[in-house]
């Protein structure tokens, strides 16, 4: 690429608070070229496969079948990239960056996404991230769809009503939602899910998950005791830094459940409490296939865990949300 581009794409990569680890000189990377990379930031590093093409298109999905290795996800950079191609590029995980600042990119710890922008900008102005254009494959009943089926596979390959049964979805949503997936290469069409495209769908739902799902505006802030709980009169699921003792020394709970637990309200004395809260209480939105038949306290959903983990601000949970990544999902 020109030294033009290659400065310019070197801003894009400070504002973004991300730097190359390996010594490398963007001028001197060539068309369809690929270099294996560390990315590093502030809350982590990944390792990608980091390519440059004069078109960043719909077409250049061909970089996907370039892999160095299994560990390494592709980051694509490049002049400029339109609002079509970023769109199936978020949904087919591959990362990208652009002279004008557009952005996408998502690994441990960090999640990276800029729109709309139209020329480069100063490296002493600020992005702001504007709303999702096209489809939101990660809208909230989309997102609880996709959960169902990570979370329990052999929906994908059962009658629809299943699926959207165990999501809390209406079939129609759910028939749409599996014909987005597969339009986007997310499913083949017998309706099967690749272990690459599992992985991606993870990272995706998992990094959507803090403003969509599990946005604040839909959680609910106390503070108490919550050691020890029992309950005879609902079902709750626990989730969050509590669901994995094992892996962290839990200092805060979320509750999954259908309504408020008020008989565990009462008993504990739990108050609200938007300043220092230790309890988080949000809407269950799913139904298991092996739903509970008596009310009591039980384990959520590992993949509910690992979003809650790896949303917090805290680094002792987002590092279990790492370790809980790579021995259960």
């Amino acid at each position: 690429m020109n030294r033009e581009l290659a400065a310019g794409l070197l801003e894009r990569f400070e504002e973004l608070g991300l730097k190359i680890i390996e010594n490398t000189d963007f001028a001197r990377i060539s068309t369809d070229d690929a270099l294996a990379v560390t990315l590093a930031h502030e809350h982590g590093q990944g390792k990608f496969l980091l390519g440059y093409t004069d078109t960043l298109t719909a077409t250049s999905q061909q970089w996907r079948d370039r892999t160095l290795d299994g560990c390494r996800k592709l980051l694509l950079v490049g002049p400029r990239i339109t609002e079509r191609s970023a769109e199936i590029f978020r949904l087919q995980g591959i990362n990208y960056i652009d002279q004008a600042g557009n952005a996408f990119v998502s690994f441990e710890g960090v999640h990276i996404d800029i729109r709309g922008r139209r020329a480069p900008r100063s490296s002493t102005q600020r992005y702001t991230q504007l709303k999702r254009g096209g489809v939101n494959l990660f809208s909230l009943k989309r997102s609880q769809i996709i959960f169902a089926f990570l979370t329990w596979p052999g929906l994908l390959q059962g009658p629809i009503r299943q699926l959207a049964r165990a999501a809390g979805t209406s079939i129609g949503q759910t028939q749409e939602t599996l014909e987005l997936l597969t339009q986007y290469g997310f499913l083949d069409d017998c309706r099967k899910l690749s272990s690459q495209q599992r992985e991606i769908l993870i990272d995706q739902w998992a990094a959507s998950y803090p403003t969509g799902l599990g946005s604040q505006s839909r959680t609910h802030h106390f503070a108490g005791d919550w050691s020890n709980l029992k309950i005879n009169d609902q079902t709750v699921y626990v989730g969050g830094e509590a669901a994995a003792p094992v892996l962290v020394q839990p200092e805060s709970v979320v509750l999954y459940t259908d309504g408020l637990p008020m008989s565990l309200l009462r008993a504990r004395r739990w108050r609200r409490d938007n300043e220092a809260p230790n309890i988080f209480i949000r809407q269950k939105f799913w139904e298991a296939p092996d739903e509970p038949d008596h009310p009591g306290i039980y384990q959520a959903p590992l993949l509910l865990t690992y979003a809650d983990l790896l949303a917090s601000n805290d680094g002792r949970q987002r590092e279990a949300a790492i370790q809980l990544r790579e021995s259960s999902l």
